[in-house]
């Protein structure tokens, strides 16, 4: 049995005003879901222009075994 169908069976149990709560709450989710799929990059195209956004100069930087274990 999947979660709509157990979702189902516990709603049946509740009044109307708590279903209606419920209903709203799903629609309060999609929302959210889809503001979030909006921001999210999708294609590598955006995926690249997301990390050129951020410009670090690493050209100094020499990794230290020790320093690191130690943390």
């Amino acid at each position: 049995m999947g979660y709509a169908e157990l979702i189902a069976r516990e709603l049946e149990n509740l009044p109307l005003d708590k279903q209606a709560e419920v209903l709203d709450f799903v629609g309060y989710l999609k929302t959210r879901q889809d503001q979030i799929r909006a921001k999210t990059p999708q294609t590598a195209e955006e995926i690249e222009a997301f990390f050129r956004s951020f410009t670090v100069d690493v050209s100094g930087y020499k990794f230290d075994r020790e320093d690191a274990n130690a943390r």
